[in-house]
């Protein structure tokens, strides 16, 4: 729909904030995108034909009067036509220039909040905004440069628009800090990370346990999703033979069974605690008794 929009309505504005930044011994001014950052990257996946487009009605072009049915079409197979219309798109940025004693960061959330209330965005997107600037760099850097997000994780498109992979990341945060929480809901999430502050050393952790469950798998596995992920960074964390933990993950990701210890907490309310510490206790439990039946 946003392609189609482009072609025959409008696009919201995209919203920046400016920075002056020193890139090669020269002052650069750098954009960072607070709202439209969705927006752009369709844009950028669709003309390099990265997917095609639904069914939708035919599209007059206002250059030239005629009449285009692009439904189904990737970039590269539209009319010559339409790709000069949509790659001609012009695309309104506002820009939010800050004097020096302004708090940068207290008037991005603002504006963000008040741009997206009443809007379809995610309540797991507005809860990783909610958390401080740190933990947002690092779940970026994660998503968008870790294996086992890019490589290994499996995580549906359905399931990345609604924001999952930053859920996921904030949850294995609560749980290799320690944190209380009184449910894994996005509501209870987002509060916890309003009123705590995570510790460097939390995040190094979460990073081990992390690369730990990128090496046990390395492909594409269904067994890596948002409610086992949390639970796997448990487990590598509080057992000390790493590599007897990565064996037991690749023997239990293939011959895991309904009702088990462990996934009888997969089903239904899977954010309650009860449920969250069910999948974390059990996992351990048929971990010890997975080394019981190796020793012997």
């Amino acid at each position: 729909m946003l392609i189609h929009s482009s072609l025959t309505l409008f696009v919201p504005d995209v919203y920046a904030v400016q920075t002056p930044k020193i890139i090669n011994e020269k002052q650069v001014n750098v954009y960072d995108v607070i709202d439209g950052q969705q927006r752009l990257t369709i844009f950028y996946s669709y003309r390099k034909d990265e997917f095609a487009l639904t069914k939708l009605e035919p599209v007059t072009l206002e250059s030239n009067g005629e009449t285009y049915d692009i439904s189904g079409l990737r970039f590269s197979e539209l009319p010559e036509e339409v790709q000069d219309s949509i790659n001609s798109f012009m695309i309104t940025f506002r820009v939010l220039e800050f004097d020096e004693n302004d708090d940068e960061e207290s008037i991005i959330d603002t504006v963000f909040y008040r741009l997206n209330n009443g809007k379809p965005v995610s309540k797991e997107h507005l809860a990783f905004v909610s958390a401080s600037k740190k933990v947002q760099n690092y779940g970026h850097e994660r998503i968008n440069k870790s294996g086992l997000f890019l490589n290994v994780a499996h995580f549906p498109e359905g399931s990345i628009k609604k924001s999952d992979r930053q859920m996921c990341i904030l949850q294995s945060i609560i749980i290799a800090g320690k944190l209380d929480f009184p449910s894994f809901s996005t509501k209870d999430v987002e509060a916890i990370f309003k009123q705590n502050e995570i510790e460097d050393e939390t995040l190094q952790l979460l990073d081990s346990a992390y690369n730990n469950i990128e090496k046990t798998f390395q492909d594409k596995s269904k067994f890596v999703t948002k409610v086992n992920i949390p639970s796997m960074v448990a487990l590598f964390l509080n057992n000390s033979d790493q590599e007897k933990v990565s064996a037991f993950l690749q023997w239990y990701s293939q011959n895991n069974k309904k009702g088990d210890s462990y996934r009888r907490y997969c089903v239904g309310g899977t954010t309650k605690k009860d449920q969250v510490w069910g999948r974390v206790n059990g996992l351990q439990a048929l971990y010890n008794h997975f080394v019981s039946e190796s020793s012997e």
